[in-house]
């Protein structure tokens, strides 16, 4: 009975150390993400700028970007309106900038409701669906279990996705922060060891496996 205790006690203590180590390193990840999301949307914004430079939707985006540090709300309340009714890719746009920002005001939950709305907009091509399924679950981590992150990522998995290493590297994490050390292993050697995944996905996981030998 009491080496029972003592496993559950051991188990739920290393369980506590994989959270901390994602509150330390996951931010990483996010950071990481958001970079490709720059690099991936970033022509959708200059090619609607160019047709347009007045146009009334790129105002209104651009007037809420420069408030949203100082005036979080008016720019969501802003955003939301350009997410329902501004032309297709300003609305792409509005929705991902109103899911970081409502991440960064701590309503982890909503900024998963607005990704989770971009991932099921049938009128958005299928690369932006997919990157809102990674943007919910690498802001959306701290309430999602690992059952959950795997369902979410499950799509984005296939060999063709451009989002595979993000999601690979998203469900590694969420597999250590469950406790499952073996598996957590396992998962960032396999990421590590892939020799077409990105250098900075390699060196991450390689990091990972590091602080988890210890």
């Amino acid at each position: 009975m009491s080496d029972d205790l003592f496993r559950e006690v051991d188990e739920e203590v290393r369980q506590e150390q994989y959270i901390q180590l994602w509150k330390r390193y996951g931010v990483y990840i996010v950071a990481v993400v958001l970079v490709i999301v720059v690099g991936t949307v970033g022509f959708v914004v200059w090619r609607d700028m160019q047709q347009s430079a007045r146009d009334a939707s790129g105002e209104q985006l651009l007037a809420a970007i420069d408030i949203d540090e100082d005036r979080p709300d008016e720019a969501l309340d802003q955003l939301a309106i350009l997410a329902e009714e501004g032309p297709k890719g300003y609305r792409l746009l509005a929705r991902l900038r109103e899911g970081a920002l409502l991440s960064q005001t701590g309503d982890t939950r909503g900024a998963v409701v607005v990704y989770d709305n971009v991932a099921e907009d049938s009128g958005q091509d299928r690369i932006y669906r997919d990157l809102a399924k990674v943007l919910a679950v690498s802001h959306g981590m701290s309430v999602m279990d690992r059952g959950e992150v795997e369902d979410r990522l499950s799509s984005v998995l296939d060999e063709d996705n451009p989002w595979r290493y993000s999601a690979r590297e998203l469900i590694a994490t969420a597999v250590m922060v469950s406790g499952d050390r073996a598996a957590a292993v396992e998962a960032f050697r396999a990421l590590a060891d892939d020799v077409e995944a990105p250098a900075g996905f390699r060196a991450r996981a390689a990091e990972m496996l590091a602080i988890l030998a210890q």
